[in-house]
């Protein structure tokens, strides 16, 4: 499909606005509306709403950031129609896809810290620093009239973001273009490939390739909850050496076509030679032994396929990933009624568990450490240093599932997704999970008491790259002096094997950095007007803030001089320039929020027992 097809009759879209204090699409004027015309080719400033219904008669997408929740809403109420639009909000797409888009930095989602135009345009590296973002004193479109220079700095400041704003949504387009083969030409020119939800767009793209009309139920299941992955508790804090983390290639897909869960049997009496479990697994439906069905057959075969992309960098290869990796989760729901199954989806996580469990027990009789295991991953550590060896055990694993299937897939593998020489994990509470706990092996037993927490972790790889998951130090809400201290003094030692640090080196760090530069204590604080917390809760610090400071955006300092606003009987948040005419240093700066930032790797005190010799 040409460019130009692609683009046509989109319009491009930013409102600038009057706001009193946080931004509020239910009380916020409309001051300029910014737009690029694909049908012209331009860009235009416009304030009369005859001009602004126009632009948007004649297009049919319209294409904005955050315009579901704040732009549009301010649209209608300033009387626009917008009926019959196709409507494409960028920051929905990155919110809703951001977990499953790679880039060459890593998993989007991981990568975010902010779901704002600027950061994101940064983070993919689609703007240079002269291109981004302007900065502008929203205060301005407060203002009743504009001078000559205030006009000219308005017009650059909103030029530039729709010109950012456009640079997004042609990336956008080229990063999903390989979702288009996948959905009919009428759902292509609906652009349906970016509105759709993931999950629904997989639906599209297997009715298409069956030849189905798709037909939908409801989206409100309401038959037992199906259980899903199984995640083992970490076995210790830190592990070194021979590190790997294995994990089973597509294991939902690779389980729905081996075990041919799209075949489930109705009458099981009168095909005795339907497939229950083969006699080492536990499920509760039967399936045909005789024919593969066409769903499983063409994931298989889409899987093929992603390897033969994935060689050529073919974006298809990730449009492929998408839906294999999405497949468990329509089969699961009764909205996509072409292949909802409960009995088949619970018997898929089923499988899962057990051969994730089995994989642990065989590694774990042939010598290795099982330290931890999410879903179709499986980390141990190699006491022997031979991968040869280790190999071989997973071959073992491998053969004997594909053994007890009734049909068994060349493609079904445990791959080596990465190497690491340093992986930790942190004391914390885990959420209560009950179904979880059922499915504890014997290792879990020793290991659940140790109180370490699932699915947070770091680890170093064999070159160097570290991961973290989910840990709170990644948080974008954290103190510039807490992230400086983490990236800048602890991790090139994380890098090294220490992730625990006496209170001693960190207080040191906290100081240094503090009296350099007090801005790094820094909270920023987004206020409305008193009146949105006047009578629900006129005493909250949002409400004392904006009382005594006004609305907007303000930086406070906490501090222990009761200086400021706040509840706590301890400390209060104050302003820079109360902070300086109170004459506090960074010694007077309450740091109870920072350490709370760094708690997992401060290194717990050992108490000497004053008897022993």
């Amino acid at each position: 499909m040409e460019k130009s097809s692609v683009y046509k009759n989109t319009l491009i879209y930013d409102l600038e606005t009057k706001t009193f204090g946080k931004p509020d699409a239910s009380k916020d004027v409309m001051r300029i509306f910014a737009c690029h015309s694909y049908i012209k080719d331009k860009p235009y400033l416009l304030t009369k709403k005859d001009d602004i219904q126009k632009a948007l008669n004649v297009h049919k997408f319209i294409v904005g950031f955050n315009n579901y929740e704040y732009d549009n809403p301010i649209l209608l109420r300033e009387g626009m129609n917008l009926k019959y639009k196709m409507i494409i909000d960028l920051r929905k797409i990155f919110k809703s896809r951001a977990s499953q888009m790679k880039i060459k930095k890593g998993m989007l989602g991981d990568l975010l810290m902010e779901y704002s135009l600027d950061y994101i345009t940064r983070m993919l590296d689609i703007v240079t620093e002269e291109e981004a973002k302007l900065k502008i004193d929203y205060a301005i479109f407060r203002k009743e009239s504009w001078t000559a220079e205030e006009r000219k700095m308005i017009a650059d400041y909103t030029y530039r973001d729709i010109e950012v704003t456009k640079t997004l949504y042609e990336w956008v387009e080229e990063y999903f273009s390989g979702f288009k083969p996948f959905i009919s030409e009428k759902d292509v020119e609906r652009k349906v490939y970016l509105t759709a939800s993931i999950a629904k767009f997989s639906y599209k793209a297997i009715c298409k390739a069956m030849k189905w009309t798709e037909e939908y139920g409801t989206d409100n299941p309401e038959d037992e909850k199906i259980g899903g992955g199984y995640v083992g508790y970490p076995a210790g804090e830190r592990f070194a050496g021979y590190i790997y983390c294995l994990d089973f290639n597509s294991l939902y897909p690779h389980i729905l076509a081996q075990c041919n869960l799209y075949s489930q049997v109705k009458d099981p009496e009168k095909i005795p030679t339907a497939w229950h479990g083969g006699g080492v697994w536990e499920v509760e439906g039967y399936y045909d032994t005789e024919e593969m069905s066409g769903v499983c057959k063409l994931l298989m075969d889409w899987y093929q396929d992603r390897l033969e992309y994935k060689k050529n960098n073919d974006r298809r290869e990730y449009t492929i990933k998408i839906i294999l990796n999405t497949i468990y989760g329509i089969l699961n729901n009764p909205y996509y009624l072409r292949t909802y199954d409960r009995v088949a989806g619970g018997d898929c996580t089923r499988l899962g568990r057990q051969w994730t469990k089995y994989a642990r027990k065989v590694f774990r009789d042939n010598g290795y450490e099982v330290i931890y295991t999410d879903t179709d991953s499986v980390y141990i550590v190699d006491p022997f240093e031979d991968k040869e060896r280790m190999l071989k055990v997973k071959d073992k694993i491998i053969n004997y599932i594909k053994d007890s299937c009734p049909f068994p897939q060349d493609t079904f593998d445990m791959g080596i997704d990465d190497e690491i020489k340093y992986m930790y994990f942190f004391k914390g509470k885990n959420k209560d999970d009950k179904d979880s706990d059922i499915e504890m092996d014997e290792q879990d037993f020793i290991d659940k008491p140790k109180g370490l927490l699932k699915k947070n972790y770091i680890y170093v790889k064999r070159d160097g790259d570290v991961v973290i998951k989910n840990l709170g130090i990644k948080k974008k809400s954290n103190s510039a002096v807490s992230k400086k201290i983490f990236w800048e003094k602890m991790m090139p030692q994380i890098k090294e094997g220490n992730c625990k640090f006496s209170k001693v080196q960190i207080k040191k760090w906290m100081d240094d950095y503090l009296d350099d530069d007090i801005k790094l204590a820094f909270m920023r604080k987004e206020v409305g007007k008193y009146e949105q917390y006047a009578k629900r809760s006129p005493n909250c610090t949002a409400a004392q803030i904006t009382k005594k400071y006004g609305p907007g955006i303000h930086f406070m300092i906490p501090n222990s001089k009761m200086i400021g606003v706040g509840k706590s009987k301890d400390k209060r948040i104050c302003t820079h320039e109360e902070f300086e005419k109170h004459g506090m240093t960074s010694a007077d700066i309450d740091r109870d929020g920072f350490w709370k930032e760094l708690n997992y790797f401060i290194k717990p005190v050992v108490e000497k027992n004053i008897f022993e010799f």
